[in-house]
């Protein structure tokens, strides 16, 4: 079997165009990207892409999922802003500032998994630079982070019926997270357990740092318009 060509910019905006076609290999694909990540992932890539749920149209089904859910089983945006406005209050924060954290606590309550989508981008790039001896372009990192933050996407859907239980829930899903992100990282780019983890580290930490910039611009234009 020849092997496919490899991922670029027009690939993924191609497989955008098949947002429909879901349904094939979705069972396969979660049971690969839970056990052997690593080899399902790169099997698609560079060998058969015809057994896995392309991984853009995964994704939106995922997080269209486990938005219904979160507004199903977790409080609501306008019950945390109650909390978050006696706060503001009692530190007289100007109005530019309460507005803007009331649209942040509304939307992340009802689009958290949309928010968190919004990393993806700088995930892709840490593993592009941390990863970089791999020889993967920006591209495949990209496909390659949109699987695995699928599959994290699955467990967080698995675990939210649980979560008013209480917070040793979101701790134990936490630690789940971080050791299934650390697991297919170090599966997929074939790494040894010491120089993968701190590898992982780091791109964990710059996409937070990456993500956490982005947020501060716009932010800052918000405040902006609002002052106008």
């Amino acid at each position: 079997m020849s092997s496919p060509e490899r991922i670029t910019t027009r690939t993924i905006l191609n497989e955008l165009l098949l947002l429909a076609n879901l349904e094939k290999g979705l069972g396969y694909t979660v049971k690969a990207l839970a056990l052997f990540p690593g080899r399902a992932i790169r099997e698609y890539l560079f060998e058969n892409r015809d057994r896995m749920t392309r991984p853009f149209p995964f994704l939106v089904l995922v997080v269209a999922v486990a938005t219904f859910m979160t507004t199903e089983f977790l409080m609501s945006g306008e019950e945390v802003w109650r909390d978050v406005e006696a706060s503001i209050h009692q530190k007289k924060l100007p109005e530019q500032a309460a507005t803007i954290l009331h649209w942040i606590t509304i939307g992340m309550k009802k689009y958290m998994n949309l928010f968190f989508l919004s990393s993806l981008p700088f995930l892709a790039l840490g593993t592009y630079l941390f990863f970089r001896e791999k020889g993967y372009n920006l591209a495949e990192h990209l496909v390659i982070n949109c699987y695995i933050y699928s599959f994290q996407t699955v467990l967080y859907i698995i675990f939210i019926p649980f979560m008013k239980w209480g917070d040793w829930i979101g701790i134990a899903f936490s630690g789940l997270l971080a050791a299934y992100t650390f697991y297919a990282y170090v599966r997929t780019f074939e790494q040894r357990f010491w120089p993968g983890f701190w590898k992982c580290i780091g791109v964990y930490f710059f996409s937070q740092v990456a993500s956490g910039f982005a947020f501060l611009i716009i932010g800052a234009i918000a405040w902006v318009w609002l002052s106008l």
